[in-house]
């Protein structure tokens, strides 16, 4: 299970700073493309969340299997593997017959502190959305603690609902969501 909580309508340089004046270690800056599968308005994949991404950073591609049945901190259903290539991954899914429906991208930056991850993701149309995943609940909690967040502004739904709940975005009306397209 991937045990996760995001923050919206932050500001980066302060987050950044507070990051770094708790000794977190950068681990990633990257730009990833991601094609994102899944059978729309069947309601055994759409009541359950479910998905199959495929993503890359140029230099290592993950297909991952999600499904959320339920929205809360550790609700998230998550299988994830490596693969050769993003062009046989795709391939693979197409031939299956679940139809691709949306290819997009993002920037991730990356801090750790101990156990915790704090991913702040840039999107093409939406400010920055902060994601902190840890092991558990409570450390989850605590990454919040240590940026002075407060719990009752933790998010629990996927990116697709984010954007459209708290921008009016609908990504299921979106086949490219990329930076320049």
């Amino acid at each position: 299970m991937e045990i996760e909580a995001r923050f919206i309508n932050l500001n980066r340089e302060e987050i950044e700073e507070k990051l770094r004046s708790l000794g977190a270690q950068k681990t990633q800056d990257a730009f990833f493309k991601e094609w994102l599968f899944f059978h729309k308005g069947d309601p055994d994949w759409d009541d359950n969340h479910r998905r199959i991404r495929v993503r890359t950073d140029g230099t290592t591609t993950w297909m991952t299997y999600k499904a959320n049945a339920t929205w809360e901190v550790d609700s998230t259903e998550e299988v994830e593997f490596k693969v050769s290539s993003a062009e046989d991954a795709i391939k693979l899914l197409i031939a299956t017959g679940i139809p691709l429906q949306r290819h997009q991208e993002k920037k991730r930056i990356t801090y750790q502190v101990r156990d915790i991850m704090f991913d702040l993701d840039f999107w093409p149309k939406i400010p920055m959305v902060l994601e902190i995943e840890a092991p558990t609940k409570e450390s989850v909690q605590e990454g919040a603690r240590l940026l002075d967040l407060s719990w009752e502004d933790a998010i629990f739904v996927d990116q697709k609902v984010l954007h459209n709940q708290y921008y009016g975005i609908d990504l299921n009306e979106v086949k490219e969501y990329r930076f320049f397209s």
